[in-house]
């Protein structure tokens, strides 16, 4: 490897450490607002989730930065390796590098892995708690309008859509 080459290959690898600390940093924040919103979703607390809803926009500009980050770094050590930026991976980056450096990657990949795993098994927590609420509100629907009353449609993007024939509260004076 030339000298240019290795110089190269050392500030990627430094640019490389850097975003894995931030991409364990995105995904505690990760965890974190999912924890935020299983106990705003017991707590029936609205303020927060509206809160939440707002920061949106943020964490998906957060996001899509990360990823663009990611394909950079992929695809200047694809050019080192010379191999396509798919091919890059982080077992791949640590045969270009000495013990020390490669424990330290070894470190964050598994930090990241595991905090990956967790992030998977917090998601899935989350979405059958939603899904549960969504089933007692529908079965708490049934119970006050009636099945009888209602015709039952989908919209064109496969969501559910009730029609109520009659009225839930009657507005006779």
């Amino acid at each position: 490897m030339t000298e240019a080459q290795q110089q190269t290959l050392n500030q990627v690898v430094n640019e490389l450490l850097v975003f894995l600390e931030d991409r364990v940093a995105s995904v505690g924040r990760m965890l974190d607002q999912l924890n935020q919103l299983r106990a705003a979703v017991i707590r029936r607390d609205e303020e927060q989730l509206r809160r939440m809803q707002d920061c949106l926009p943020l964490i998906s500009a957060e996001r899509s930065e990360m990823d663009i980050r990611q394909r950079q770094l992929c695809e200047t050590f694809a050019g080192i390796a010379e191999c396509r930026p798919e091919e890059v991976n982080l077992t791949r980056v640590g045969l270009f590098l000495d013990r020390e450096r490669k424990a330290i990657l070894v470190q964050r990949q598994q930090t990241l892995r595991e905090m990956m795993s967790r992030l998977s098994m917090e998601h899935h927590a989350t979405e059958q708690l939603l899904r549960e609420c969504e089933r007692l509100n529908r079965a708490i629907l049934d119970g006050i309008i009636g099945k009888r009353n209602q015709t039952l449609t989908y919209t064109p993007y496969g969501q559910t859509c009730r029609e109520i024939h009659h009225p839930i509260v009657s507005m006779r004076v």
